[in-house]
């Protein structure tokens, strides 16, 4: 009799094990199909296009989080214009390792094109793990001489003279604030990132950051760059 109890204790328990996996399941996919419909509906408010996948765009982006790991893909894309200039804004996925010991990391990315200007690589990071996480570094490249802006920020660039250009001290004060996410001005993309997914309505706050970042951005500075300077 003892041995029968233990048994049927056993299976009920094994049986509410996989009772409770399930239901989890069944959660995460209902919380990532309303989430893709709550995507989908922000888009068409504002005449923008929604795509559930975004084959390639794991290939677009040099630097962290791209790169990294395997099964890169990505998802829950938007993309149009915001005052004039084309971005995207999507879910970043990849896997570190595999079965048991596999870890599955989601980034939220949100690009504006600077077309048509290029830039040489200069990256702005929030001190602490999430900087870290990005930069793949601990410490600074370089110091914009700002005590309150180097003790917030690391920096990093291929560029010096661009980066100094860049960040002057109008333009150190301005974004001071801007510490959730890491942001990335590369070739022809300024990148915003940060750990984890983006709401719909965080899109559009981060889509007017991006917009600030650029418009900071002095006009000989691009001048400079498309060699028109004088």
């Amino acid at each position: 009799m003892i041995g029968l109890a233990f048994g049927t204790v056993v299976v009920l328990v094994v049986g509410g094990f996989f009772l409770l996996a399930a239901l989890l399941i069944g959660l995460a996919v209902f919380a990532a199909r309303r989430r893709r419909d709550a995507m989908a509906g922000f888009a068409a408010a504002r005449e923008w296009r929604f795509h559930e996948t975004g084959p390639g765009l794991e290939d677009r982006f040099r630097g962290r989080p791209f790169g990294l790991g395997h099964a890169r893909g990505a998802r829950n894309v938007i993309e149009g214009r915001y005052e004039g200039r084309w971005f995207l804004a999507f879910d970043y996925l990849y896997t570190i390792g595999s079965g048991d010991d596999s870890n599955h990391h989601t980034y939220s990315v949100v690009s504006m094109s600077l077309e048509p200007h290029r830039t040489p690589m200069l990256e702005v990071m929030p001190q602490g793990w999430f900087g870290r996480l990005i930069g793949g570094l601990l410490g600074n490249d370089l110091q914009v001489g700002d005590p309150a802006f180097d003790d917030a920020f690391g920096v990093r660039t291929d560029s010096p003279a661009f980066a100094r250009d860049v960040l002057h001290p109008g333009f150190t004060s301005q974004i001071m604030n801007l510490r959730d996410r890491a942001w990335r001005l590369q070739d022809d993309s300024l990148l915003l990132l940060r750990h984890g997914h983006h709401s719909p309505q965080e899109i559009e706050a981060v889509l007017g950051s991006a917009k600030m970042i650029i418009d900071a951005i002095p006009r000989h500075v691009w001048d400079r760059l498309d060699g028109t300077a004088r």
